[in-house]
């Protein structure tokens, strides 16, 4: 699984975007709780409407993934059995170091040259996204940010770091405004209505805070964190109906050096986990 996770995503995309038939509804024993979240449903969807992205910061694949009983099992309880109910890429690779380029790649399938954690006004970025490609099929997405204090945020409010938030680095990127918004709390807010609401577009990114993302707080606190946010997820009419899709990642693991390319070099610090979670 050595490619680009915006590949990934974009396949998921462009099944939702192409979507031209209604699916049925998962109805009676199609629905499960989010103690079983994958494997519920016999057949997998003809198109997938929704995928929900889910960022963390700065940890190797053997610190966070292991055999039950293990060190890394025990400091990410809830990540190991998720993973190990779902789907886990075991060979897969961030992009390069430090953090920003990797989520320009994300979202752009390029790092632009970036090698440092500039600013949205230093780095610019110009060229085709993601999100442009959403709009050019009229389906929608959003970023819900933790603890950033207003929409699109450009510059830093710790523990919100701008550099965690790509859609701020292109300014052609059209409604960062009204898309890029903040989350709130795992129990209330933007991204918690959304989830209850069963209004996720086609693609939503949430950006933890720089506690939550396991950047600056121990693992644990991370792992707590997708244990309150990951169940709204799945227990969400969107997940319920059976055509959204969950990916966990982080962006890049601990420890290597500004420029290296993951694609050449296979050392523990570009190893990364992305557990993937679908019905």
């Amino acid at each position: 699984m050595h490619r680009l996770l915006a590949a990934i995503v974009l396949s998921a995309l462009v099944l939702v975007a192409c979507s031209a038939a209604e699916q049925p509804t998962a109805t009676g024993a199609d629905r499960a709780p989010s103690a079983q979240p994958c494997g519920w449903r016999d057949q997998p969807p003809r198109s997938w409407e929704h995928v929900v992205w889910v960022v963390l910061e700065n940890h190797s694949f053997g610190d966070l993934i292991g055999d039950p009983g293990s060190p890394a099992d025990a400091t990410s309880p809830y990540l190991n059995r998720l993973a190990r109910s779902c789907g886990l890429a075991t060979d897969f690779r961030a992009i390069t170091h430090p953090s920003l380029p990797n989520y320009l790649a994300m979202v752009s399938g390029r790092t632009g040259g970036v090698t440092t954690s500039c600013t949205p006004a230093t780095c610019p970025q110009h060229r085709r996204t993601v999100f442009d490609q959403l709009r050019s099929q009229d389906r929608s997405w959003r970023v819900f940010a933790e603890s950033m204090p207003g929409a699109c945020r450009r510059t830093d409010a710790y523990p919100y770091v701008v550099r965690h938030n790509p859609p701020t680095y292109f300014p052609a990127v059209a409604g960062c405004d009204r898309r890029d918004l903040p989350m709130g709390t795992t129990t209330s807010g933007r991204f918690v209505e959304t989830l209850a609401d069963g209004r996720l577009p086609a693609l939503t990114i949430v950006i933890p805070n720089q506690c939550h993302n396991t950047h600056d707080c121990p693992i644990g606190d991370g792992d707590g964190w997708l244990s309150r946010v990951v169940p709204k997820v799945l227990d969400g009419p969107d997940y319920r109906a059976g055509r959204t899709a969950l990916f966990v990642t982080w962006d890049e693991g601990e420890g290597g050096y500004a420029g290296q390319s993951c694609r050449k070099d296979f050392d523990r610090s570009c190893h990364i986990v992305t557990v993937v979670v679908s019905p």
